[in-house]
């Protein structure tokens, strides 16, 4: 799941539907993109980017750690 495209929705108090009205997509496809189902285009992802105060394109494919990752972070502590 790419938490930070979800982070920044949220942050500019966008729903899920207003934000592919912005991007010309169907909210279907918007949600396949957000849990990783499917690949986002370049063109789509420069557009969050845009949408989003120009943040890199990196920082919007960050992905959540996976349940592994966590546990074993929680024991290095």
């Amino acid at each position: 799941m790419y938490i930070n495209i979800e982070a920044e929705r949220i942050r500019r108090y966008m729903t899920k539907t207003e934000l592919a009205r912005k991007l010309a997509i169907d909210s279907a496809i918007l949600d396949n993109w957000i849990h990783g189902r499917c690949a986002i285009p370049a063109d789509r992802l420069r557009a969050l980017s845009r949408l989003f105060d120009n943040c890199s394109v990196d920082y919007l494919l960050q992905e959540r750690p996976k349940r592994k990752e966590v546990i074993r972070l929680g024991h290095a502590l």
